[in-house]
């Protein structure tokens, strides 16, 4: 069966390998502060920054799995 490729499915495909890349990848050293600087903060929120910054992320992919599962799985899919 053919599906029909919308803009919306692209932009959660996307958002999706976005967020794969950027919760566990190299988008950690975007926000893992220098141990050689001596005013960096390792702490958001009152936790770690890498695990919050995770936590994003994580809560990006539930997202794209929920409105893609809400708008565009059917039961005929299976």
């Amino acid at each position: 069966m053919c599906s029909i490729v919308t803009p919306m499915k692209i932009l959660l495909i996307v958002l999706f390998l976005a967020a794969i890349l950027l919760g566990a990848g190299p988008g950690i050293h975007l926000v893992n502060p220098d141990v050689t600087d001596p005013a960096a903060s390792y702490t958001t929120f009152g936790l770690p920054t890498i695990y919050v910054w995770g936590l994003m992320w994580y809560a990006v992919q539930f997202g794209v799995i929920l409105v893609a599962y809400f708008r565009f799985w059917k039961p005929s899919d299976e």
